[in-house]
């Protein structure tokens, strides 16, 4: 018992904050290799886009994961907000299906797919917004 005392749990307030970063960290990862993915498209780099394809969805599973993990499992969501969150994760997983392991860049087959995705993760990032603003 004397340990416990001795060594108490952290603050409730901390372990948010904590995952709050974490999981912001992660959101402003995926946004750079989107913008980076876009403009090696535009320059029609093949071997940088394919590698920053390859970033990119790596980084859209560990931020899809992120956030049920650390946000959405926290909080008590608005009704219809959870399909707008199970519509863009299975979004972003269908991409990272068709593409992240893609051994060529098609172009504009990519660019197209990003620009839809990249539509619905932002309105998924104003609602992640909204609800940790409201922890």
């Amino acid at each position: 018992m004397e340990t416990v005392a001795r060594y108490p749990r952290p603050a409730a307030d901390r372990y948010v904050a904590e995952a709050d970063r974490s999981f912001i960290s992660c959101r402003q990862k995926l946004i750079s290799y989107l913008v980076k993915l876009n403009d090696a498209l535009d320059a029609q780099l093949p071997d940088l886009s394919q590698a920053l394809l390859r970033r990119f969805c790596n980084a859209l599973v560990d931020y899809l994961s992120e956030g049920h993990f650390r946000v959405f499992q926290r909080v008590s969501l608005p009704a219809g907000t959870y399909a707008l969150i199970e519509a863009t994760t299975e979004a972003g997983m269908t991409f990272n299906d068709r593409f992240g392991g893609a051994h060529s860049v098609a172009f504009d087959e990519v660019r197209g797919a990003l620009e839809v995705l990249a539509r619905a993760l932002s309105e998924r990032f104003e609602l992640e917004d909204e609800l940790l603003g409201a922890l």
